[in-house]
């Protein structure tokens, strides 16, 4: 059984570096805004590790929630600018006093998942950048750079917040509605080559369902080849648009084991919330040898990746030893995710991201099903997709089906259906425009 899973930034990284040495020395260029933006598996996260080791000394990397932002080493955009956890009025916002200094002494401000980053949000880190800088230039002169897809997961904007950003002037809830990008020159990053998949026909499918276009020939072409028993002598991981899902796959997992299993309990330092915070893995992991998990952290030492799938074959009080589909035994430990804030050191003249609470638990979660969100940057060898229902957001069927690395390795449950292929018409175009240099901010 040969399950196995690597983490996006194993792929190929060589080769990587060598294809996005033209995207870095444009950021070296200092265009005051630049976009990155391409499908999955095209290299992002790479791009990102590339550009913390290369970028220097006085930029930080944010993201939209929590969880990006542990997965990023960064922190999240509200808790760096202060903002409410709410809709805000960009008008009205002002720079946290304690950030100013690090404010002004900012080169690069990089901000992950783009896709989930609403107008408002995008606009309130403009202003407050514009006063804690005391400079009217766009994002008070600071470089910024964008990273995502806005063809997978979008922001959760509720209908009645989206009337209220109808009321702020807002066309609609997407970062590139924010008003700020039309005053300032975009410079373009297009990722278009595909590192995940090198089948030549799988790869125009899933770039088909991205984009929209010739959907009902690439559903049939998937059908075809994908809706059938999963492939023998390998155990797929199945993807789930829900968690009630997901829960039910693992949780019938788990009661077919006779075993009694361990209860691993997590624990918290510092600022994590564990009552409130989304935890990358559960406060009370419950593991029973011969449970199936996935790994949700690379190993220093690289015998595991970011989504390395397995069999439990042993329990021990502070660790689990799993037998890796890929090959190998792994005898794996409790890890610390740290949540970081970033603050100016006047004496080395750096940007520190200090460290203010960590959470320990091992790196484990039940992988007999995973849901679609949080497959996210994974790439799996054997999956099996369940749209139940069907998808319910924008870009969620792409997301589920481009995980796998090949059609041999990807079943369905069900036939994919045209209907689970939903596509926002606004983003679509814009995604469009921005990969072929046409404009992206027609006048209406």
């Amino acid at each position: 059984m040969n399950t196995t899973a690597t983490d996006k930034t194993a792929i190929r990284p060589t080769d990587m570096e060598v294809d996005f040495a033209q995207p870095l020395a444009t950021l070296r260029q200092q265009a005051p805004v630049t976009m990155v933006l391409g499908g999955a598996g095209t290299g992002k996260t790479t791009f990102l590790h590339m550009l913390r080791k290369h970028g220097g000394s006085r930029q930080v990397f944010l993201a939209p929630t929590g969880v990006a932002a542990l997965q990023l080493g960064g922190q999240t955009i509200h808790s760096f600018f202060g903002l409410p956890p709410r809709l805000v009025d960009p008008d009205q916002v002002r720079p946290r006093s304690p950030k100013r200094t690090l404010m002004k002494k900012l080169d690069r401000l990089v901000i992950d998942e783009v896709s989930m980053v609403r107008a408002d949000v995008l606009d309130a880190v403009d202003r407050c950048l514009r006063i804690a800088r005391g400079r009217p230039e766009p994002f008070g002169g600071v470089q910024i750079v964008l990273v995502g897809d806005f063809l997978q997961l979008p922001p959760v904007v509720p209908m009645t917040e989206r009337e209220i950003l109808g009321h702020l002037g807002y066309e609609g809830p997407f970062a590139f509605d924010a008003r700020v990008l039309r005053e300032v020159g975009l410079a373009r990053l297009p990722f278009t080559r595909v590192w995940r998949q090198s089948d030549i026909a799988f790869v125009e499918h899933l770039a088909a369902l991205r984009s929209g276009r010739f959907v009902a020939e690439a559903v049939a072409a998937i059908n075809e080849a994908c809706f059938r028993p999963h492939r023998e002598g390998r155990i797929p991981v199945v993807l789930a648009p829900t968690n009630a899902r997901v829960d039910a796959y693992n949780r019938r997992g788990l009661e077919a084991l006779a075993d009694d299993g361990r209860v691993y309990e997590g624990g918290s330092q510092g600022e994590f919330d564990l009552a409130n915070d989304r935890l990358p893995v559960p406060e009370a992991l419950l593991l029973k040898t011969g449970a199936r998990v996935m790994t949700v952290r690379n190993d220093p030492e690289k015998q595991w990746v970011n989504g390395s799938v397995g069999t439990v074959i042993g329990l021990a009080p502070d660790r689990a030893f799993v037998r890796l589909d890929s090959g190998g035994v792994a005898e794996i430990e409790r890890v610390s995710w740290e949540r970081i804030r970033y603050d100016w050191d006047e004496a080395t003249g750096k940007v520190e991201a200090k460290v203010v609470g960590t959470y320990t638990q091992l790196p484990l979660v039940p992988a007999w099903a995973v849901t679609v969100h949080k497959a996210q940057g994974l790439t799996l060898e054997d999956v099996r997709i369940d749209f139940d229902a069907g998808a319910f957001a924008a870009g969620q069927a792409y997301v589920a089906l481009s995980r796998a690395r090949s059609l041999e390795g990807m079943s369905l449950v069900r036939p994919l259906r045209s209907s689970d292929i939903r596509i926002d018409r606004r983003v679509a175009a814009f995604a469009a425009a921005f990969e072929t240099e046409a404009e992206l901010f027609p006048v209406r």
